[in-house]
């Protein structure tokens, strides 16, 4: 045979081999899953609601008074002093806050002026009130009480929230150390979530507002509101 054609036998079987070896280390090959160890340990949950109840007592009512005046240029510039006076004249230590000013002038040129304030007053220093506005009035110049709300102020509900939020608190805390007791674990506060909508359970007002607008006094009677706080509870314990 000629050499020639010999040696391109070996070099064709050659490359046989090597395009086998190739193809054989091509093959793919079995994916292994491989677990990756957790960060956070494994727990055992508990969840349950806790729901506690406050009764917020007040003995002031929140009293709003109207000013009403038409007053000339120079009159104006003395009104707002003389307004303020008037009103700490109606019951002794008390804050009032103007709420509402408008002025406006007439056809006549005079000065229209409307005002709005008002206070928390205790119930004791009702009596007679809508009388005692009255007697402020004068002509051109009318005061009129116009409105007296009972119930707690917004200092009483943040109190008895407050108060209320301590006594979930130690509630849980009671919970918590029953249950590291009896299960012999160590239980603790994974979360609370506070019921956004617990509200103030609303006392008979119209009837307690119908008897203040007849005039007959509500000295000394404190009102009672009603103040639930509810709480989703999860306590959590490591698995043993």
């Amino acid at each position: 045979m000629n050499r020639k054609w010999i040696l391109a036998a070996i070099l064709a079987g050659g490359l046989l081999f090597l395009v086998t070896i190739v193809r054989a280390g091509d093959k793919a090959t079995t994916p292994q899953v491989v677990q990756l160890a957790s960060p956070y340990p494994s727990l055992n949950h508990i969840h349950y609601v806790v729901q506690k109840e406050q009764w917020v007592v007040s003995d002031s009512a929140r009293v709003i008074i109207s000013v009403n005046a038409n007053l000339t240029d120079d009159a104006l510039d003395h009104f707002q002093d003389k307004m303020n006076k008037n009103l700490d004249s109606l019951a002794k230590n008390v804050s009032w806050h103007v709420t509402q000013f408008n002025r406006n002038q007439d056809s006549s040129g005079l000065e229209q002026v409307s005002a709005q304030a008002e206070a928390r007053i205790a119930n004791s220093a009702l009596a007679g009130l809508r009388v005692k506005a009255d007697k402020l009035s004068s002509p051109g110049i009318k005061y009129s009480v116009v409105d007296i709300q009972y119930g707690p102020s917004d200092a009483d509900i943040q109190k008895a929230k407050d108060s209320l939020r301590q006594n979930v608190y130690a509630s849980i805390a009671e919970e918590i150390r029953s249950l590291n007791k009896m299960y012999k674990q160590e239980f603790f506060v994974n979360s609370i979530d506070f019921d956004l909508n617990s509200s103030i359970l609303p006392p008979p007002q119209p009837m307690l507002m119908r008897v203040a607008s007849a005039g007959v006094s509500n000295d000394n009677v404190p009102v009672n509101q009603k103040l639930v706080l509810q709480a989703d509870v999860v306590l959590a314990a490591k698995v043993q």
